[in-house]
């Protein structure tokens, strides 16, 4: 269901539209490279459950992000992935519903090519 590759449509800080650079994120199986102006990341994904929304730990291998590790929640709808991940270091999200002022990234990415 996430193997593919997809490119960010929309972002959100919050409540607030934040700008996306031209960025690709490739998935498959327990692996991800995300591609962007700024360089390659790339790492391991290591899946779980929470109620209707997957979750899933980003742990970078390569690049910027390497040795860290990002706690998300993501979906599927159709040819849409939702990823929702804090960007200060806090627990995981619960839902895709964040509050103005939260520092809770929310990223919408099209699928462009299935693996």
């Amino acid at each position: 269901m996430f193997d593919g590759t997809w490119k960010a449509v929309s972002g959100k800080l919050g409540t607030e539209t934040i700008p996306l650079p031209d960025t690709t994120l490739m998935i498959t199986g327990d692996t991800y490279e995300v591609t962007s102006p700024t360089g390659v990341d790339g790492g391991e994904l290591h899946w779980g459950e929470a109620g209707e929304f997957q979750t899933v730990d980003l742990k970078g291998t390569s690049g910027a992000h390497a040795g860290n590790t990002i706690h998300a929640l993501a979906r599927v709808k159709g040819d849409l992935l939702q990823l929702c991940y804090a960007v200060d270091g806090s627990d995981r999200p619960r839902s895709f519903n964040a509050r103005q002022g939260q520092a809770i990234v929310t990223v919408r990415y099209r699928r462009i090519l299935v693996e």
